[in-house]
């Protein structure tokens, strides 16, 4: 009986990749705030001295890939938070240790918005979360190759249709996923 519970309780280690994931997620919220920002302060120096606007579209880029990334850690972190301590936990047990508290928590399942109940669907999530990045990292990366001839016109293309079906894919198998 000892050791099961020390087994069962040894989910608590999983607290470190959530305060990892969710201080990671904050940090990437921060740092998109602070390049829209700047994004701005360039456009308004941009109006004023008719300045390239090549260098604030980057910035948005950037702003949108660190958004993304905050959003994908912050789902992760909540996701796991559910799947392995607070639904092992009795909500009597919450409820004795938040008693004189006037937050109660009633997280029993994972919320709707993070759109994952298991380890498989957290791991789809990410993923998705993933080819969205290297998405925009692709036509981050693209927009500085100048298109010469005709066949770098179609290397371009075929690079967005690549990585656009596997976005398009991971959804598919989100979607089949979640239907079974």
């Amino acid at each position: 009986m000892q050791i099961e519970k020390a087994i069962i309780d040894c989910r608590f280690f999983t607290l470190f990749a959530i305060a990892g994931s969710l201080l990671g997620s904050v940090l990437c919220f921060v740092e998109g705030c602070l390049l829209v920002m700047e994004s701005f302060a360039h456009y308004f120096r941009m109006i004023s001295q008719g300045l390239d606007q090549t260098h604030m579209m980057h910035l948005l880029i950037e702003a949108i890939d660190s958004f993304m990334m905050g959003t994908a850690l912050l789902i992760f972190g909540v996701g796991m938070y559910v799947m392995f301590v607070r639904s092992n936990t009795s909500s009597k047990e919450t409820e004795a240790r938040f008693s004189d508290s006037k937050i109660v928590t009633k997280l029993e399942s994972a919320p709707r918005w993070s759109g994952m109940q298991s380890i498989a669907e957290a791991k789809l999530k990410i993923g998705h979360a993933v080819m969205m990045i290297l998405q925009v990292g692709v036509l981050e990366k693209l927009k500085d190759i100048p298109l010469v001839t005709g066949f770098d016109l179609a290397c371009f293309a075929a690079s967005v249709l690549t990585s656009s079906a596997c976005i398009f894919v991971l959804s598919r198998l989100h979607h089949q996923y979640s239907c079974k």
